[in-house]
């Protein structure tokens, strides 16, 4: 005769009142205030819960029924959600920075804005100890989790492991997916309009009629993949042997720039880069490439830390996905720049001196910024006119000039998702 624990633990079922008092005494644990305990309510029911920017960090809600809670903004770092049902729930601009997500059912989420860096959601089996023989017995085998249908708009999947995931017609609309895996991952009918997809492992993943149009596909190989009837429309991929052929003669050009900044022009010569692909130079971070000429260059997905921009001729450039933390873009003209994802934490937007009571403003006029890092970025007296900054994290940031960045005082509150 099987043990109750054989047969599966009794749920428990939690009211938002008693939820309300577990969560607060789990914040104080998190924060070591006096009086905290860990949240762990294993194989519960809370069901329609609101859980809305609360701080449930490390904590256990393993095999727990969560159908229909709502998690926006709220913090679920490390927490252990194994086998848990998520159907319907909603997670908008929430935390889930590796988070056990393994088996999770996610049909009818909403996903938009989260952080699911490092998070797992592949399969595994739940172990439950029989009372009566004190071993663990192997209730059963939890699939890859489930996010058929799931909105995951924007949501930030860098190095997250989805093997196995069924996720057909999910929307992953510029979402970053940089290094993450989907070994045998179902996204058949998806849509990944946007993405920023780099060195992802699709190997015996179904792509079939997945939506990639204005995605960046680089580093990934299509060819382990089913693709049949994938749209590829726009789709930015490695770059081509042109491009590659180029490299040597650019990086004269960028070591003569060098040479002319550092002179103050009194050596070498300004580099004129306009429309060409520079991302076959490997390293351009710490580059000194004051008021260089980059129009409608291709610079998407680079390494551009610390790089030095001041007063340079950006418009129209392809700065998708590019890291340019702790930048010198003062006095830079970006006008209809595409910074879709580009990291600008600490990076310096605002105005560059140059006489005496003058200064050059910097223009990111028409630009996208869709789901951009500016956290922390100095945008003292930016020209933003037009600009597209829904998704963008701007929290702390000093204020810009906003004339009109084309959407309605209704969607506001999306325009910009604060970091918790």
């Amino acid at each position: 005769m099987a043990s109750k624990a054989a047969q599966g633990p009794e749920r428990i079922r939690i009211q938002q009142r008693e939820a309300d008092l577990l969560v607060a005494a789990h914040e104080r644990f998190v924060a070591r205030k006096p009086g905290g305990k860990r949240l762990v309510l294993r194989f519960a029911i809370l069901e329609g819960l609101d859980l809305c920017a609360r701080d449930l960090s490390d904590a256990d809600l393993t095999g727990s029924n969560l159908t229909g809670c709502r998690f926006d903004r709220a913090r679920l770092a490390r927490a252990c959600l194994f086998g848990a049902d998520l159907q319907a729930c909603s997670f908008i601009g929430a935390s889930l920075v590796r988070a056990d997500l393994r088996g999770v059912r996610l049909k009818g989420a909403n996903l938009s804005h989260a952080n699911l860096t490092q998070a797992d959601l592949r399969a595994g089996r739940i172990a439950i100890s029989d009372e009566d023989t004190k071993f663990a017995v192997l209730r059963h085998k939890v699939p890859a989790g489930q996010l058929d249908g799931a909105n995951v708009t924007g949501e930030v999947l860098d190095k997250s492991r989805l093997d196995d995931v069924s996720a057909a017609a999910a929307d992953f609309s510029e979402c970053s997916m940089r290094g993450a895996k989907l070994v045998g991952a179902n996204l058949k009918n998806a849509s990944l309009r946007g993405a920023v997809i780099d060195n992802v492992d699709v190997r015996g993943a179904n792509l079939e009629s997945a939506d990639f149009t204005d995605a960046v596909v680089t580093r990934v190989d299509l060819t382990q993949a089913k693709m049949m009837g994938a749209v590829m429309d726009r789709c930015l991929c490695d770059p081509g042997p042109e491009a590659s052929a180029k490299a040597a003669a650019i990086f004269v050009k960028l070591a003569a720039h060098r040479e002319w900044v550092t002179s103050g022009g009194k050596a070498g010569q300004p580099a004129v880069l306009d429309g060409e692909d520079l991302r076959p130079i490997a390293d351009m971070a710490g580059a000194f490439l004051t008021a260089v000429s980059a129009r409608n260059a291709c610079l998407a997905g680079m390494d551009l830390r610390r790089i030095s921009l001041q007063g340079a001729l950006l418009e129209g450039a392809d700065l998708r996905g590019a890291i340019l933390r702790e930048a010198d873009l003062r006095g830079a003209n970006l006008t209809a720049a595409n910074l879709r994802q580009a990291d600008l934490r600490r990076t310096m937007l605002g105005a560059l001196p140059f006489k005496v009571d003058r200064e050059k403003p910097t223009v990111l006029a028409e630009a996208c910024l869709r789901y951009a890092d500016l956290r922390e970025a100095d945008l003292g007296d930016t020209d933003l006119a037009d600009a597209d900054l829904h998704g963008a994290k701007r929290a702390a940031a000093r204020p810009a000039v906003v004339d009109d960045m084309g959407v309605d005082d209704a969607d506001s509150d999306e325009t910009f998702v604060l970091d918790m």
